[in-house]
């Protein structure tokens, strides 16, 4: 396998410290809710102390003003349109409030991959037993050797009743890129709608929302941007927006999409007026650096532990198919000692202090690492020693 040197720290000092992370345990698990820094924390405290010091006036005056000024700062972030983004607690209720806006028939199909966020496969299957859909899941088998696979898969699964395209931008159990943008014009000279949650992806790659032109697009803040938790954002095409509603009707019913997805009800609404200041942190060290260091980052940890590890690599060794995380396959004799996915987690959390997702794919297990700037090709090398240590 080639050599591959780890990238460099992008700014000098330790990175780690600029975010509130137990330095006791080794954390390669920003994927999954993300890690505030503690400066954004402190600009998410004071939003809230001003809610709290005067209620009604940040509440039922201020925020008609405050919220547009957050949608405006992440939609020029992300490329898309201020009117039509929305911001939703997360991916899932962005994906649910675009299943629950849609009129649907019995034998109605609703196509994704194997690879698909699991949460999304449940509120599809709850569609199923409430109207009848049809949910078509096609298998894409791992190794993976390019974007062309995901396309032949999902056209080829094209039916005459295929109504929706349900696809993962970046998917969570293999970290793998998926092609949308040529999904979505494939799916669309078919009349066929295309819903991509891209919970991943904001902060992790360049975005350009409107010119991957989806139906609707929904999609993390809190993940690789780095936002408080509960701060997403959903966001459709001119003709779609017309038709989404938030899974809460409240006040401003009928008042156009943005307004309505700025009042749902009384929430906390200081993780979306705190996104701003998280996309303006990274903004100091400049996002191109940060994506580039993450991506290099987590290339090096597929090819350090698929050498270290003797296993062959679930994608293309370049690195063209992930972002910010990779997926790599367990080393031979580590799967026979546990019963599960889950006791092998639990067991490098509770015996070494190691916090990675270990995914059980069809029967074979993979750890999933994620890179942001709090990671070090150190903890890296820390997961792999300990892996390879519990076959003694």
């Amino acid at each position: 396998m080639d050599e591959m040197t780890a990238p460099q720290p992008i700014a000098s000092g330790d990175l780690a410290d600029l975010f509130p992370l137990d330095r006791s345990y080794t954390f390669l698990n920003h994927g999954s809710f993300g890690s505030v820094p503690l400066e954004v924390l402190a600009a998410q405290q004071a939003i809230r102390m001003e809610i709290e010091a005067r209620p009604i006036e940040m509440i039922d005056r201020r925020m008609k003003t405050m919220l547009p000024v957050a949608r405006a700062r992440v939609a020029r972030f992300v490329g898309a349109t201020t009117d039509r983004l929305g911001f939703v607690a997360n991916a899932t209720e962005g994906v649910n409030a675009v299943l629950r806006s849609m009129v649907w028939e019995r034998g109605d199909e609703v196509v994704v991959v194997d690879h698909v966020y699991n949460a999304m496969r449940k509120s599809l299957l709850r569609l199923e037993g409430e109207f009848g859909i049809v949910l078509r899941q096609i298998t894409v088998t791992l190794p993976i050797d390019g974007p062309q696979r995901w396309m032949d898969a999902v056209v080829g699964a094209f039916a005459p009743r295929t109504k929706l395209l349900l696809l993962d931008h970046i998917t969570s159990p293999t970290a793998l890129i998926l092609p949308v943008a040529e999904l979505v014009a494939a799916a669309r000279k078919r009349g066929i709608l295309t819903l991509i949650d891209g919970a991943h992806a904001p902060g992790s790659i360049e975005l350009n929302i409107d010119q991957i032109d989806a139906d609707a697009y929904t999609a993390n803040l809190h993940k690789w941007v780095c936002a408080p938790k509960g701060c997403a954002f959903l966001t459709a095409n001119a003709e779609f927006c017309a038709r989404l509603h938030p899974l809460a009707t409240s006040h401003w019913f009928g008042d156009g999409f943005a307004r309505e997805f700025d009042w749902q009800g009384t929430r906390d609404m200081s993780p979306w007026l705190t996104a701003p200041a998280a996309i303006d942190f990274f903004a100091r060290f400049g996002w191109d650096k940060v994506r580039a260091h993450n991506h290099q980052l987590a290339v090096w940890s597929q090819r350090f532990l698929c050498d270290t590890w003797q296993v062959a690599p679930l994608s293309p060794i370049d690195g063209s198919m992930l972002a910010s995380m990779a997926a790599v396959k367990l080393p031979a004799g580590v799967q026979p000692l546990f019963e599960s996915a889950t006791a092998l987690q639990a067991h490098l959390y509770d015996q070494h202090r190691i916090e990675i997702p270990i995914i059980d794919w069809h029967g074979t297990w993979h750890a999933r690492v994620s890179c942001h700037l709090h990671t070090s090709p150190a903890l890296v090398e820390r997961l792999s020693a300990v892996v390879l240590g519990l076959r003694q």
